[in-house]
Parts: structure tokens; C-alpha cells; sequence
């Protein structure tokens, strides 16, 4: 007798998924909802030529004076900018080198930056200098300020015939906006 019990009750067990019945649930409450979201522009700041390019050929400086007078080249800048406000710095000092003869380097070169028609202001190597842009025409979109970069260097120690050659170096600088807590 105890074997046809359990032969019974395995018998219900095997059936037992077979049996099941669909069942109808209402949802009752709030069945809609409204999300909302506030998307953010990231901070813009784009540093290019006056043309919204760059200086393919790089920039070549010149001698306008006599020997004893630095030669120069000025570049004019267009920074767009969200907050208006960033800071420059140079990451390296700037040195310019005869191609063919590395011992000879210009002398004393100096990178300034200013607001067009401003005041500028000297570049150095791991200090933060600030620049603020002109407001923008409309609230809420970027500023664009343009600037003028003003680099100069005394040519190297010697005669002309003795320093004569081509020259090169690299202008190493990095732009970072300052964000404004609202």
C-alpha cells in the first residue's frame, strides 16, 4: 500500500505545470509619468587663427631694425569661450635653435598675449595668467575675444656671418577655461 501512495502523489507533481490557469490584473494608480530633463552644453573653448584656422606654415619672425634689435612676429588669435573667462600658460620655455648648429639660440625670447587694443601681458612657463573676453551679443551663447600674440628674441651672440642660418622652435601652450560656479 505505501507503494502505490507514492506512486500517486509523483503523479500530481508531473501534472501539476500542465494544470495552471491564466489570471486577469488590473493596474490601478498612476499609470503615467513625466520626466523632464536639463541638458547642459559642455564649456566651449576654441582657440584658432583670426580665420577660424591655424597657422599651417607657422610663423616666421623678422628683424625690422638694426642688428642689435629683437626679431618679432605678432599673431592674432579668435577664442570662443562659454564662461569668457580662461587662463594661458607656457609649458615649456620657448627656445629657438639653428637647424645646423644647436649651440647657437636666440636670446631672451619673450611670448605676450593681450585683448586686441589692450595691454599685454608676458607669458611664463607653470604661472596661470588670466584673460577675460568681451561679453557675448546675446545672453546664454559663447564669447569671442580676439587677441594678439607677440613673441620677440634677440638673435644669438656673434657676427652676422657667423650665426647665419635657418632658426626653428616650438611655442608650447595650453589654454584652459575657467568655469563659474552658478
Amino acid at each position: 500500500m505505501k507503494t502505490s501512495t507514492l506512486c500517486v502523489g509523483l503523479i500530481a507533481l508531473l501534472f501539476a505545470p500542465i494544470v495552471a490557469q491564466s489570471q486577469v490584473v488590473n493596474l490601478t494608480g498612476k499609470t503615467t509619468s513625466k520626466i523632464t530633463a536639463r541638458v547642459t552644453p559642455r564649456d566651449v573653448l576654441t582657440v584658432t587663427d583670426d580665420k577660424g584656422g591655424w597657422f599651417e606654415r607657422g610663423l616666421e619672425m623678422r628683424q625690422t631694425g638694426g642688428w642689435t634689435t629683437p626679431y618679432e612676429v605678432q599673431a592674432r588669435l579668435k577664442i570662443v569661450s562659454t564662461s569668457g573667462t580662461f587662463q594661458v600658460r607656457m609649458d615649456e620655455p620657448l627656445t629657438i635653435r639653428n637647424q645646423s648648429d644647436v649651440t647657437q639660440v636666440f636670446r631672451s625670447p619673450k611670448v605676450d598675449m593681450g585683448n586686441e587694443g589692450g595691454t599685454p601681458q608676458t607669458l611664463s612657463v607653470g604661472r596661470n595668467t588670466p584673460f577675460q573676453n568681451p561679453a557675448p551679443p546675446v545672453a546664454g551663447e559663447d564669447s569671442v575675444g580676439y587677441y594678439t600674440l607677440d613673441i620677440s628674441a634677440y638673435p644669438p651672440e656673434g657676427d652676422f656671418k657667423s650665426t647665419a642660418g635657418t632658426y626653428g622652435g616650438v611655442l608650447s601652450m595650453t589654454f584652459e577655461p575657467v568655469v563659474k560656479v552658478p
